[in-house]
Order: structure tokens, then sequence, then C-alpha cells
């Protein structure tokens, strides 16, 4: 069967906004008086923001607010884009009567960077931070969105750079994509397919997934 519906995560999958947010976490800390290696928070972040901030003791709920208004700074450098090739990738989908819904930890800030790089009427739907989920890998935005949207599980897929992505995927029932762009991945567990760069994206949905 054909996948017509694909819920995309936005942090590393659609967007490549690890090194912004990373800055943004080591401005804080040299605030505060630490330096941190920015190789080392940005490994961390790659696993869940909550691991890093729990690797470093962040846990002063101020210090945290500070740091998400900073990052919802969407000009402090490095500036936040899609990854090349992505807008193209979502173009297609819509073009061959398939729809694409993103699933988000972010507040409706990712709206904001939909807005600046033309891709909101690429999206039939929404979810961030703002609705109250559980946390990835909890499947209930997916398990939400499959009835809220009246989609098919079947022809539902999953994609994310995380392992909670995909896990939330595997627990809602439908198949996932890992995007694995820095071979962090050598050992692909409970993800469908697995993909290093958008153009093996696009060729998957092309030949094995059209709308």
């Amino acid at each position: 069967m054909s996948i017509r519906n694909y819920i995309w995560d936005f942090d590393g999958m659609l967007f490549d906004t690890y090194p912004h947010t990373v800055a943004v976490f080591c401005e804080i800390m040299r605030q505060n008086g630490r330096e941190i290696d920015p190789k080392k928070a940005y490994d961390l972040f790659k696993v869940t923001m909550w691991h890093a901030f729990r690797h470093y003791g962040f846990t002063d709920e101020k210090e945290i607010r500070r740091f998400y208004d900073l990052e919802n700074d969407i000009d402090f450098p490095p500036v936040g884009k899609p990854f090349p090739g992505i807008p193209e990738v979502l173009s297609y989908i819509t073009a061959h009567g398939g729809k694409n819904y993103l699933y988000s930890h972010r507040d409706r800030v990712a709206l904001e960077y939909f807005d600046r790089f033309g891709l909101t009427d690429l999206f039939s739907g929404f979810v961030t931070s703002e609705d109250n989920f559980p946390n990835k890998p909890a499947p209930d935005a997916i398990l939400w969105m499959l009835k809220h949207f009246s989609l098919d599980p079947e022809e539902t897929l999953m994609l994310g750079d995380r392992d909670i992505d995909v896990g939330a995927g595997a627990n809602a029932g439908i198949r996932s994509l890992l995007f694995d762009n820095e071979f962090r991945d050598p050992d692909p567990g409970g993800q469908t397919y697995t993909c290093h760069t958008v153009g093996e994206i696009l060729s998957l949905i092309q030949k094995n997934l059209s709308p």
C-alpha cells in the first residue's frame, strides 16, 4: 500500500537547527560563567534536549526560560534553515496527492520558520508542544493525528532524526523513517527505513512510497 501521509519532525529532520540551539545553550552557559564544549553539547542535544540539560545540571526554571526565549529568536546565529532539498520533497508529496504534517516538541515558533521559508502551505496540520501531548516516544500525538485528520495508519509514515521520533511512530502502529544524515545509528532498530540524505528520502518516496 502506498504512503500518502507524512508526519515530519522539525529539528534535525526538516530544519538544520541543532547548531542554532547549541549556540544558544553555550551562550546561556557562558553568561553563567561556564564554558562548555559545543561538540559535546551537540551530541547530547541529538539525544534529547532534556538529556543535555540533565548532563550539565541545567535545572533552574528561570534559566531554562531564558534559554527558550533566546532559542526562539530565529535570527540568533547560526540561523536554522531547511535542509537542502527538503522544500522540493514536501512539494513533490503535495503535487502527487500526498499530505504533510508536523509533529514537533517545539512550540509554534516552528511555524514562524515555515512562514519565513515559504513552507506553511505545504502542510495540512501541525502538532507542537502547545498541544500538551506527552513527549515522544509516547504515541499519543500521532494517535490523535490519525483520528483527527482521518489518516489511514497503513498509509502514514513518521519521519525524524532521533530514536524518539521513530519510536513514537512504532508505538502508534505506523511505519517510520530515520534520517541518519550523520551516520549516528550503526545498528538500526525500530525504524522501517533509514536514509542518510534528503535525496535518498525523495528517491524512496518516488520509487516505493509514491502517494
